[in-house]
């Protein structure tokens, strides 16, 4: 499956209940689950206060309409970005 590096940062509505970041955390995961996709790995990247966040999706399709869902919250700002694995980079380069 594609994965994906989405770059997270917290609006001023966000801000307002950091103290909740856990929870809305689960509810994020959750929703990437019902978009038919995995979160391989989370940071939070302390010198910018955001997020950082690996994951996977079936297609391109799957992955717009879960940060869609996301971005309704209006808690959150969003950049992804489409990972390769440096293999398959190596690969198509090669060729």
């Amino acid at each position: 499956m594609p994965v994906y590096a989405s770059f997270l940062k917290l609006t001023s509505e966000g801000n307002k209940e950091i103290s909740k970041s856990r929870e809305r955390f689960e509810l994020g995961k959750k929703n990437v689950e019902r978009h038919g996709g995995k979160i391989l790995s989370a940071f939070y990247i302390v010198s910018r206060g955001e997020y950082l966040i690996l994951s996977e999706f079936p297609d391109e399709n799957s992955r717009v309409k879960s940060m869609l869902t996301t971005l309704e919250h209006g808690t959150v700002s969003y950049e992804v970005f489409k990972a390769l694995p440096v293999e398959e980079f190596f690969n198509i380069v090669e060729k």
